[in-house]
């Protein structure tokens, strides 16, 4: 029963379930701190338990998971508590009040190796008072309310390290992990339905989270789709350009440079069980991974009635989708990679498409190879070629080509995986005018174009569409010249 395979993570966050199943509105998690024996708590205000509840709570599989629940349970097997308590820690203590009245039960696995007995220890008020740690019993409710501890941590201390140093890294991650799972109770959307949480780790909110940046006007939301037969929903989005992702963007995203946490782990399917996030940063193998689809994340909504459907297992951390769903899925994304991919190939730029436009070209070669070179049919370098002397061509011939073959591929795609942000720095005014006299002056007096024509030929060619003000730095040395 230890070794369901709970992590510290998923085992605190099967309990806050329970919280949030018994309408908490705070849930507060603490852990013990220097000259304090090692302990977690959950303490929570919500409805809390009489005698008979808690006694069914402590029982192995105490509610079947096939009973018809109410919409906001997350709970699914009767297990929970248990398995994810003893997962991490050999003393569970279960404290709850309703009604001002407290019961306290205890499973201790040493106390049960020792009476060889399966016997459920009932403590009074003033052994609980001497069982729950000062700062827990500081937390505790006085009219409803339930407290989680875990003591004589074992499975977390040979998981996590024995110091405290250890303890406060985990519980960092532990507070991340939370804040993402639980990210629609503690900053509910708009349309949810869903009365805000506040959930603590020792006094400090979890951080928010956001994996779809609901608030920037640069995502770009697709149309909700309710799958047929079901009540679950999709609903896509495409996140904005990587370049264009303010420090605040990054943290509502989580987004580090360590594995697990960049833009390509974390796009795919967002699956969320009454809310509650249940698995994400796949695209359950309708989808390649890709760098083309990285800014791609899908919403799925789905009841705590589809559980058997979704095969959701007992630490309520994977969920498999079931044939209907899944094709109604494959259908949804098979058009959501566009997005993506535009928002990352053209960036917003005010470039045309047309293919002398852009300064360098891509190459498709065979087998699906591509490389870059100077696009010679650019307007720009095509008339600075034209300038130069037949020495300075063959000169400057080979610099493009050493210019082509240095260009680095690698580094660039290391970088933007690891969601690095590239500098797009505009071009100064001063800079481009100076780039657009030497061009006025050449087409005009070299090839008697017209500043109508010059104008148009240039203002949404690189590089002068790469200025703010290209168009009207053009029009300015024309008139100046007349």
């Amino acid at each position: 029963m230890r070794s369901v395979g709970y992590s510290l993570n998923t085992a605190v966050a099967d309990i806050v379930d329970n919280s949030i199943a018994a309408r908490a509105q705070r849930v507060s998690i603490r852990y013990f701190d220097y000259g304090e024996n090692p302990y977690i708590a959950i303490i929570d205000d919500g409805d809390g338990m009489d005698e008979r509840e808690t006694i069914n709570a402590m029982k192995l599989a105490g509610s079947s998971p096939s009973r018809e629940r109410k919409a906001n349970d997350l709970g699914r097997f009767g297990l929970g508590l248990k398995t994810a308590s003893l997962s991490q820690a050999r003393s569970l203590l279960l404290c709850s009040v309703k009604d001002g009245r407290q019961t306290t039960l205890r499973w201790d696995l040493d106390h049960v190796a020792a009476v060889r007995d399966w016997e459920l220890e009932a403590l009074d008020e003033r052994q609980t008072d001497l069982a729950l740690p000062a700062k827990v019993r500081e937390l505790m409710p006085s009219t409803h309310g339930t407290c989680v501890l875990w003591q004589n941590l074992d499975r977390l201390e040979t998981m996590a390290g024995d110091s405290l140093r250890d303890m406060d890294q985990a519980m960092s991650e532990l507070s991340d992990y939370l804040g993402l799972v639980f990210h629609r109770f503690t900053y509910p959307y708009p349309d949810d339905g869903t009365p805000k949480i506040e959930l603590t780790v020792n006094g400090m909110p979890v951080p928010k989270r956001d994996p779809f940046l609901t608030e920037n006007l640069a995502t770009q939301p697709q149309r909700l789709q309710r799958i047929p037969g079901t009540e679950a929903t999709l609903c896509g989005y495409t996140l904005p350009y990587q370049n264009k992702l303010t420090t605040e963007d990054r943290r509502l995203l989580g987004l580090t440079s360590e594995k697990g946490h960049t833009l390509f782990d974390t796009q795919g399917f967002y699956v969320y069980r009454a809310h509650r996030l249940i698995t994400w940063g796949s695209w359950y193998r309708l989808l390649p991974r890709k760098d083309g689809t990285k800014l791609s994340r899908v919403r799925v909504d789905i009841p705590n009635s589809m559980d058997a459907e979704w095969t959701l297992d007992i630490k309520k951390s994977q969920a498999t989708p079931p044939k209907a769903i899944r094709d109604a899925m494959k259908r949804y994304v098979s058009k959501l990679a566009t997005p993506s991919r535009k928002t990352q190939k053209w960036r917003g730029r005010k470039t045309s498409e047309q293919p002398e436009a852009r300064i360098w070209d891509v190459i498709s070669d065979r087998e699906g190879t591509f490389r870059y070179e100077i696009n010679r049919d650019n307007p720009y370098i095509r008339n600075f070629i034209a300038a130069l002397s037949d020495k300075q061509r063959r000169d400057f011939a080979e610099m493009m080509k050493i210019l082509a073959v240095a260009f680095p591929y690698d580094d660039m795609q290391s970088r933007l995986s690891g969601d690095q942000a590239s500098e797009e720095p505009d071009l100064a005014d001063e800079e481009i005018r100076g780039m657009a006299r030497d061009m006025w002056l050449f087409c005009s007096q070299c090839k008697g174009q017209s500043p109508e024509d010059f104008v148009d030929s240039f203002k949404d060619k690189e590089p002068f569409s790469l200025c703010k003000n290209g168009e009207d730095v053009l029009l300015e040395v024309t008139y100046d010249q007349r």
